[in-house]
């Protein structure tokens, strides 16, 4: 892209949650920029979230999604909060790089307040950042990872930045931005940006190297003005040629993003299978019925009776 701002191309790709990497020309900086609207209702409809868990939890799933893709990960990246707060836990995950889950819980006897800011949802707790990957052939080993991001910044996007640069010593900086109301049937988007400083070329030279660094402060500053009340309603090609009107950016192709559970009737049926069949048969004599219900997406699986035998005599050599 020559001239802003024509400089970011235009897509014809339209989605309810979509993600884009986007790159700087000559710089060694690159950045994510992901809106969730779908994804949120599909939370909406599982349980009432209180604002601002729900705007937390919008936060944390834009975040890992936007991780996943700048590093190009096909396991899960999640989030999870080790909390001394009022919620006791709160979890996101994206899977495979475009399937997403999260949920929050806490005691129903003091739900959280609306107004609560991050360190009064999760007081002096920490969370935990997490990949994962099977092992893709026979032979193969796992690949897991985890670090600890303290909380003791006034939102996500401070903490997150903080262990970045921190941690995995990657300057980086996080943006999010909602529109519109999570609460009863309102319609929300939550919009995330990410920015973050990429190692120069091994081989650079000291001038090159300054330049890098002069440029990244450049976008440093830039950023720090950024209008979030348009990063939250304008498109990703609108809202970079305003934002970064005198950068060369390369906007990459939209990445579709959902809401996916990895629950199933399988893995319910699996988890009675492993209950002492005498406690199955006391739960069905006591309620009728048995009802399996997923804590992350709230899908319920139903067992009747004869369900229920069926699947006692199915597993015989594995229920005791």
């Amino acid at each position: 892209m020559s001239n802003p701002p024509s400089s970011v191309s235009s897509s014809p790709f339209r989605a309810a949650d979509i993600l884009h990497r986007f790159s700087f020309s000559g710089t060694p900086v690159h950045g994510q920029w992901v809106r969730l609207e779908s994804v949120l209702s599909e939370f909406r409809q599982r349980q009432d979230y209180p604002a601002p868990v729900a705007d937390l939890l919008g936060q944390m799933l834009a975040a890992v999604a936007m991780v996943s893709e700048g590093i190009q990960f096909d396991g899960a990246v999640s989030l999870q909060s080790r909390s001394t707060g009022p919620l006791t836990t709160v979890l996101a995950e994206c899977r495979e790089g475009d399937k997403l889950r999260g949920i929050a819980r806490w005691p129903e006897d003091s739900r959280p307040p609306q107004g609560s800011t991050l360190r009064q949802l999760l007081g002096a707790g920490r969370l935990t950042i997490t990949m994962t990957r099977p092992a893709a052939r026979e032979g193969d080993q796992p690949f897991s990872y985890q670090g600890l991001i303290e909380l003791s910044g006034d939102n996500l996007a401070q903490d997150l930045d903080r262990y970045f640069a921190n941690s995995e010593q990657l300057p980086t900086h996080f943006f999010f931005a909602a529109d519109g109301s999570f609460a009863a049937d309102g319609s929300q988007t939550l919009t995330g940006l990410l920015l973050q400083r990429l190692p120069s070329d091994d081989l650079a030279s000291e001038v090159t190297l300054e330049a890098d660094e002069r440029a990244w402060q450049s976008l440093q500053d830039q950023a720090s003005r950024l209008d979030l009340r348009k990063l939250a309603t304008l498109s990703a090609e609108a809202f970079l040629a305003g934002a970064f009107a005198d950068q060369s950016i390369t906007l990459h192709p939209p990445r579709a993003l959902e809401f996916n559970c990895s629950c199933s009737r399988e893995r319910s049926s699996n988890t009675l299978r492993s209950l002492p069949r005498e406690e199955i048969l006391g739960l069905l004599e006591e309620r009728g019925s048995i009802n399996v219900t997923c804590e992350i997406c709230g899908a319920s699986y139903d067992y009747e009776a004869f369900d229920i035998h069926l699947l006692l005599e199915a597993g015989d050599d594995t229920v005791h």
